[in-house]
């Protein structure tokens, strides 16, 4: 994984805002847990119980392959347990609203309350992260290590930067400080404890204590948060907006960045991408602190328009896998020769130390959108998947054609 950075420690905490997000989603793990073991258990041993004095049936007894069945259910059960997948929503919960609150967000981050308590990162791509009922939430709690949010600026109105994937979709309450820069700014608080409230500062004189900055996600300290940003409106307005927004978090050191006098690069708990119209000119132009980056064209590498795909400029590339293959129509599997043609671009991004990222892969037939899947994760060795349903992305094994 990698470093995070040392800073300066955090500035005292803000005042608690009330966030609006969904209220569908109740229930605890063990409650759903139990619920769904005891419907299961009683089903199968029902039918066990009727069954139990009649012959084999394929050389094996009725009873026997009953509770064969009953533990393969269970075991797949646990499975979605584990992976965090379970309800019509596809995700399992252990937050309730009054969890999500920014203060509950940074006074609970180190407890089993904490939105990535005990939760592990995937390299998945929270794709229209907005769409969800929990918009950031779900894919942290799921320990997703990528997230998306389509912006957009109406200088001529106000300040406010919406969040949307159209313009009818818009919203006054819909905006990008409270879906995405307050939560993460408490989560990022409660992450980060002052030395002076800390035990450790206390009882170890500080041995232990560091100003190192950690991430979001409770289990990898160093990890980082890649956050997309995509700019749906004129890009030169709206970055210089963008860039400041993040003020707070670059005075915290939570910001990866770009050191143009030294050359060297410094992960930080949050690694901003612009990408849709984000211009490579205000990019470049953010002085010796670069650290908002552009999503780079993973299909123009080692092309003439290469010069300027740089991990510097461009940490992560992406491509449309239509692009990739040159072709309008994706049939499953990919070819060998497609395969090839994909991971030789994915090949040259890792060379230059980036991450490279496939989006607008088939969704539907399943057994199409796993297969895909499976060669862009074994074959082509592609690093953040591309995912709309983050439960059955985050429990994905493999298996094309039968349970994630």
């Amino acid at each position: 994984m990698m470093g995070i950075q040392e800073t300066t420690t955090l500035s005292p905490s803000e005042s608690e805002l009330e966030l609006d997000f969904s209220k569908e989603v109740k229930k605890t793990k063990s409650d759903t847990l139990y619920t769904m073991m005891i419907a299961i258990v009683v089903a199968i041993l029902t039918s066990v119980a009727a069954i139990y004095a009649f012959e084999s049936v394929e050389g094996l007894p009725l009873q026997r392959r009953a509770l064969r069945e009953l533990s393969r259910e269970v075991h797949k059960l646990n499975e979605k347990v584990d992976s965090g997948s379970f309800n019509k929503h596809g995700y399992l919960s252990h937050l309730g609203d009054d969890d999500l609150t920014l203060a509950s967000l940074e006074e609970n981050f180190y407890t089993p309350a904490g939105i990535t308590h005990d939760v592990f990162v995937k390299p998945i791509h929270s794709h229209n992260d907005y769409w969800r009922a929990r918009p950031l939430f779900d894919a942290l709690s799921l320990g997703v290590q990528s997230v998306e949010a389509d912006v957009w600026y109406f200088p001529e109105t106000s300040d406010n930067i919406y969040v949307g994937h159209s313009k009818r979709a818009l919203k006054t309450n819909l905006l990008l400080d409270n879906m995405y820069l307050d939560p993460l700014n408490a989560i990022l608080k409660g992450a980060n404890i002052p030395q002076n409230d800390s035990v450790i500062a206390a009882t170890d004189s500080g041995i232990h204590a560091s100003t190192k900055q950690c991430g979001v996600f409770d289990t990898e300290c160093d990890t980082t948060l890649y956050f997309f940003i995509d700019f749906k409106t004129d890009g030169d307005h709206l970055f210089d907006i963008i860039h400041a927004k993040f003020e707070k978090f670059r005075e915290n050191g939570w910001l990866s960045y770009f050191n143009t006098t030294s050359g060297e690069f410094n992960w930080g708990p949050i690694t901003v991408i612009g990408t849709g119209n984000t211009p490579l000119e205000k990019v470049l132009s953010q002085g010796e602190r670069r650290d908002i980056f552009l999503d780079g064209p993973l299909d123009k590498l080692g092309g003439p328009e290469d010069d300027t795909v740089q991990f510097a400029i461009s940490p992560v590339v992406s491509a449309s896998l239509r692009m990739l293959i040159q072709q309008r129509k994706i049939v499953e599997p990919l070819t060998e020769q497609q395969v090839q043609q994909v991971k030789t671009q994915v090949d040259i991004a890792h060379k230059r130390g980036m991450k490279t990222r496939i989006w607008d892969t088939p969704w539907w037939p399943v057994t199409t959108k796993r297969g895909i899947w499976k060669q862009i994760i074994e074959e082509i060795h592609s690093d953040l998947l591309n995912a709309d349903d983050l439960a059955e992305a985050v429990s994905f094994n493999g298996n094309v054609e039968g349970e994630a």
